[in-house]
């Protein structure tokens, strides 16, 4: 009987794959019946994500592993899907985030007829899911390869898909030159590896670290890990992140952002706990650092943008960096021997992931609506959409509360565990340098978390609140019920595993059983710091959920006894006599102006005022023009294009023209390749 349910969710595995595949292939034949391709393709991705996820959550329920034997391109390369609990875990966000977003796709694009090329853009996204399961589910260096480029260039298919406007030409050229950057890191570090197992076998792989000495692994994780981290978009290697995301299809972003940026922390898990298994503590501290670093960016940045999608942007490097964060304190941990504590990070870590891709999935899909509807994301030239659009206000206002990481939202909770994680390294028994630096990671992450909040109520005060500036945003209309559907799932998913995270650790606690052997209680919320056994330690959410509301509803009838029912009365604002216009309101850039003098020394912020007055004394108009240096562009990326092009200057010398000079080059490569395989 075991058998037979094995071999159904193989078959349904395949079935789920094929699905992917006819709704790439089909719709690009059907280009001239663009709403039948475009609904094709979306129905596709739908069947395709809800079978992926099934499997990948049976997978986890019964800890089971999923193997098939695909193809034998060469040997030793062999094509083969191996799924344990920790691709399982991410199978199970790329098919619940496909299925949600192909709901929201079809009311998205299949009801833009202005959109050209529909049918194009489901094959695309359906090719590009192909290659998200391709990356989790091999278990050999080359093919995984083949699959993250494959990943890189379908990824740079949909950022330059409306490649008829210059700034999104713009965008795709810079992503496209950072998956080369990532591929030759990944390259090199792969091919490391197999000069000290000879073998391509991610099994082959495993506690690596104790075969190769301390200096030669220290060079192979952290090729890996800036692979990785350029395409988690970590500050500084961010460059690409803030415009690839405006770029792309707004139903595209909506899935790179939730799960194609979820595959090097896959990936840098895969190294770090079965590569590597326990690495020198260091490592953790370094991981540590550059996610605070990122974090603490990526927030800052993020609360000046007046772009929402540009916002959302800079908070996914916020978002990767808290990741880091909990990476490096599972690193950190299990260096020491805190096996307990690094199990909680690592568990931190997986919530926060799946967390992440809820509220950005729902954030995204929110600013696609603002960008269909009025031609633009940028809040400034927005206001009042709150009258005319109620529940994309209210699933915006779930997703940036999640942001935020207020309860009872599911980002309160995966960032409360990450917290707990760094304050047992602030207060366990340990060196005064790294309590110190504990707490300066603690103060970060709460100064990132007013960042965001501070963000978040920018972003949906202007846009939301108010009168509209802009008759687009006067004429905006409610979403449609395809993309109202697929947003009132992720706030349901946001509102219910904040309330009942055990939900989550019921799939989480599959993966961390596996590297730390321990379990968590399915309805815990609290690790308390600074005391002994984690048995005693474990406090419950349905405990704490039921006293939050038995304090609310005393605190309601305590106000009503006392005071009686509300009474208020709505006048109009007063503007000294006058008509109370849009232009008199608070607007998004005097809205960040505080930061701006804050952090002006870190920004290189430059303030500009600009007068026009008849009289000294009475200006017509003021202008505050500011201006902000690009410190990384022009301090780390320049100086290493100038030095690249250089280099490239000395080596084109080699490309002559000389026909005899070429045929010279391929017989000294022939020779080189004999003598190698000698």
């Amino acid at each position: 009987m075991f058998l037979l349910t094995q071999d159904l969710f193989n078959n349904l595995f395949e079935l789920g794959v094929l699905f992917f595949i006819l709704g790439g292939i089909f719709p690009l034949l059907l280009h001239k019946w663009q709403h039948f391709a475009t609904a094709f393709a979306n129905g596709c991705s739908f069947a395709g994500g809800v079978l992926m996820t099934i499997v990948a959550g049976r997978l986890l329920l019964f800890q089971e592993t999923l193997n098939l034997m695909a193809w034998t391109i060469m040997d030793p390369i062999i094509l083969k899907v191996h799924f344990d609990m920790l691709s399982s875990f991410f199978l199970l966000i790329i098919g619940s985030m496909v299925l949600i977003c192909a709901i929201y796709a079809q009311g998205d694009v299949g009801s833009n007829k202005q959109l050209d090329g529909r049918n194009y853009l489901g094959a695309i996204m359906n090719f590009f899911i192909l290659s998200l399961i391709g990356v989790v589910g091999v278990d050999t260096s080359v093919t995984f390869l083949i699959f993250w480029e494959f990943m890189a260039l379908t990824s740079f298919a949909l950022v330059m898909f409306e490649h008829e406007k210059k700034k999104v030409r713009s965008a795709g050229y810079i992503y496209l030159t950072m998956t080369h950057v990532i591929g030759v890191c990944l390259s090199i570090a792969f091919l490391l590896l197999y000069w000290y197992t000879g073998s391509l076998e991610f099994a082959a792989y495993k506690n690596v670290g104790s075969q190769v000495s301390e200096l030669a692994g220290s060079i192979i994780f952290f090729l890996f890990f800036i692979g990785f981290a350029a395409k988690m978009g970590l500050f500084p290697i961010n460059v690409w992140l803030p415009r690839a995301y405006p770029a792309a299809p707004s139903s595209a972003t909506t899935l790179m952002a939730s799960a194609m940026i979820k595959m090097p922390v896959y990936a840098l898990l895969r190294v770090s706990f079965d590569f590597f298994g326990t690495g020198p503590l260091w490592w953790g501290l370094c991981v540590i650092g550059i996610g605070t670093v990122s974090m603490f960016a990526g927030s800052l940045l993020g609360a000046l943008q007046n772009d929402t999608k540009r916002f959302l942007a800079y908070s996914s490097v916020e978002n990767m960096g808290l990741i880091c964060v909990g990476i490096g304190a599972s690193l950190y941990f299990n260096a020491v021997g805190a096996f307990t504590l690094a199990a909680l990070a690592f568990s931190g870590t997986l919530y926060h992931v799946f967390s992440h891709c809820i509220f950005k999935s729902l954030l995204f899909m929110g600013a696609g609506v603002m960008l269909r509807a009025t031609g633009t994301c940028n809040i400034s030239r927005l206001g009042g959409l709150i009258h005319r659009m109620p529940w994309m206000a209210g699933a915006f206002l779930i997703g940036g509360m999640t942001l935020a990481s207020l309860p009872p939202f599911t980002g309160f909770m995966s960032e409360w565990l990450l917290l707990q994680s760094m304050l047992h390294m602030a207060f366990e028994p340990s060196t005064p340098f790294i309590k110190l630096f504990a707490a300066m990671v603690v103060a970060a992450m709460g100064l990132s978390g007013a960042l965001a909040a501070a963000a978040v109520v920018k972003h949906f005060g202007i846009a939301f609140l108010g009168k509209a500036r802009t008759p687009e945003a006067a004429e905006m209309q409610d979403v449609n019920g395809s993309m109202r559907v697929g947003m009132m799932v992720l706030c349901f998913l946001s509102l219910v595993l904040g309330i009942y995270p055990g939900g989550a650790f019921l799939f989480i606690n599959a993966v961390t059983s596996g590297y730390f052997s321990v379990v968590f209680k399915s309805d815990f919320i609290v690790l308390v710091p600074f005391v002994g056994a984690a048995e005693k330690l474990t406090i419950s959410t349905g405990i704490v959920t039921g006293l939050i509301f038995v304090i609310l509803l005393f605190t309601y009838l305590l106000i009503r006894r006392l005071y009686g029912r509300s009474r208020y009365e709505l006048e109009s604002v007063w503007t000294c006599g006058g008509e109370h216009l849009p232009i008199m309101e608070y607007t998004a850039a005097s809205y960040s102006q505080p930061l701006l003098r804050i952090f002006k020394r870190i920004l290189g912020a430059h303030n500009k005022i600009v007068t026009q007055a008849e009289y000294q004394y009475y200006p017509k108009r003021i202008e505050h023009r500011i201006n902000i240096d690009a410190r990384v562009g022009d301090n780390v990326y320049k100086p290493c294009i100038g030095l690249m092009v250089k280099l490239f200057k000395q080596v084109k010398i080699i490309q002559n023209g000389n026909l005899q000079a070429y045929v010279a080059y391929m017989v000294a490569a022939l020779i080189i390749t004999l003598l190698w395989i000698r």
